[in-house]
């Protein structure tokens, strides 16, 4: 009996399943794998009664969603030194978009690992890109923003992140061009405006035929509006290419 807790008190900040993916996909270890288990957590996953939003992975993947961001807005803006700000957003447009997150998750392996119960439904591709940002922002908080900035932008090169930002797509001008084909209205509008280190800060939203389907971001209302537009392309055209 005493031998057991030992052994339970020494192993208690340690989970060989979270160890094992780390280490194989990151390579590194943690004494933290509560984070990675939130973070490989979806929403369907968490008991009925409690409040999904907290046993989820959708605290940590909006964490990680801003790290991500601050790494590939530092890496452009210092690798392309002569781009202006509307170049610069487009190109990190085209690099934190949906489909690169889910197509980085799947080398990675995040579907296999997430713990979800979705019956005999499949695991959206969507839900893959969204547990990549939550494993981000669990590896921000367990090991400091110098080692994710190194370890996440190493991944991003690997994975094209520098032939990305040759291929960038103007994605109001594509949400445009499909609302004309299908016969739609797209409007966007100012949601909210708020000042923010003494300039604006806008949120711009997506309407289609007057519904709101994305929601965007910026210090201007054409850098929102990008943002917007790009989520809603995300979604409309994530089975594409």
């Amino acid at each position: 009996m005493f031998r057991w807790l030992l052994n339970r008190k020494k192993g208690k900040n340690e989970d060989p399943i979270i160890s094992s993916y780390l280490e194989k996909h990151f390579g590194f270890t943690t004494k933290n794998p509560h984070l990675y288990k939130q973070a490989l957590r979806h929403s369907s996953s968490v008991p009925k009664g409690a409040k999904a939003e907290l046993g989820s992975n959708e605290r940590l993947e909006f964490l990680g969603d801003a790290v991500l961001d601050i790494i590939v807005a530092d890496y452009l803006y210092k690798a392309h030194p002569g781009k202006s700000e509307g170049e610069l957003t487009k190109m990190k447009a085209k690099i934190v978009s949906r489909r690169m997150l889910n197509s980085v998750g799947d080398k990675l392996e995040v579907a296999q690992n997430l713990e979800a119960r979705l019956g005999k439904q499949p695991i959206h591709s969507s839900m893959v890109g969204n547990a990549l940002e939550a494993l981000i922002g669990a590896i921000y908080l367990d090991k400091g923003f110098s080692f994710t900035f190194e370890k996440m932008l190493h991944l991003l090169k690997e994975n094209g992140i520098d032939e990305k930002v040759h291929d960038v797509t103007d994605f109001k001008s594509k949400l445009h061009e499909w609302s004309q084909k299908k016969r739609k209205t797209l409007a966007f509008e100012v949601e909210s405006e708020s000042p923010e280190n003494g300039n604006a800060r806008y949120v711009m939203v997506a309407l289609i035929n007057g519904e709101i389907r994305g929601r965007g971001r910026g210090k201007s209302k054409k850098v929102a509006e990008q943002y917007a537009a790009r989520e809603v392309c995300n979604e409309l055209f994530r089975n594409e290419e």
